[in-house]
């Protein structure tokens, strides 16, 4: 199991952004997945809807409280692909350091999607979840795609 970083104000900003993997099978595990290899040798199923989770801004550094909550009660009610963003360590320290890295992380989300597009999954299956600032970055994502995600919701 891959969890989320833990960051310190003290020692930066720098965006160091992961993508964790959650499925039925897996609710409580979440995959590293970084390339397009590790999506194709992951658990990840083409076939399911895919829930993009975005935290927001991280004054203290540490994992958001709520995310295996939401991860879990994803999954009790679906079959369906979760990908946690974890984006700790540029959400960390002062909020305008974290809102400067808001474009880099959504490029870098795009990017993602880009590779799952690339496998065939389908556009409108995505479901991306963003909260407070993570909202902005999955509007921004959903820019970046032309409008044609299945679905954004800005908590």
């Amino acid at each position: 199991c891959t969890d989320f970083q833990t960051a310190n104000f003290l020692r930066g900003s720098k965006l160091k952004v992961q993508f964790l993997l959650f499925t039925h099978s897996s609710p409580s595990c979440g995959e590293l997945i970084l390339a397009e290899d590790d999506i194709k040798n992951s658990s990840f199923n083409r076939s399911l809807e895919t829930k993009i989770i975005i935290h927001g801004f991280r004054a203290l550094g540490t994992k958001p409280s709520w995310i295996e909550e939401l991860v879990h009660a994803i999954l009790h009610t679906n079959q369906v692909n979760v990908i946690a963003v974890d984006w700790v360590y540029g959400s960390t320290a002062a909020y305008p350091s974290a809102v400067e890295n808001v474009t880099q992380l959504a490029l870098a989300i795009s990017l993602l999607i880009s590779k799952l597009l690339a496998l065939g999954v389908s556009g409108t299956s995505i479901h991306i979840i963003g909260v407070s600032l993570g909202a902005h970055v999955g509007g921004l994502v959903g820019h970046f795609h032309g409008g044609q995600l299945g679905r954004i919701t800005g908590i």
